[in-house]
């Protein structure tokens, strides 16, 4: 009775060890960049929001680019998850703005494989 029992106690303590590996979510995971999450992305309201506004809900882009009158603002995001709970996650949210300073749409993109600068990242094909 002993072994069996011990068995079913290990059993019990592998399973509640394996639920919570995957509630910790990317705990641990390597993260470069800023990562605009949903609720954040609600509070910038094309036609309305300035770059004061994305700078107080977001902050300061990674890069920016000029195409004629429009200024864009991307926030680039890379992650490499852990082995088993996590996820390789790579998208840029962009942020387009008038000549007046305010957004005329934003948006969020996948990154393109090969391109993040991170040889962990581009090896994943992430």
């Amino acid at each position: 009775m002993k072994g069996t029992f011990g068995y079913a106690c290990l059993g019990v303590a592998f399973c509640v060890g394996l639920a919570a590996c995957g509630s910790m979510g990317d705990v641990g995971a390597m993260k470069t960049g800023t990562q605009v999450s949903d609720d954040q992305m609600g509070k910038i309201v094309d036609n309305t929001s300035t770059q004061a506004d994305v700078v107080s809900v977001v902050g300061q882009p990674g890069r920016k680019t000029q195409v004629g009158a429009k200024e864009i603002w991307y926030f680039d995001f890379n992650q490499i998850g852990q082995a088993i709970v996590g996820k390789n996650i790579s998208e840029t949210t962009a942020i387009e703005f008038n000549s007046k300073g305010t957004v005329t749409a934003h948006y969020k993109t996948a990154g393109t494989p090969g391109t993040s600068g991170n040889a962990l990242q581009n090896a994943a094909g992430k």
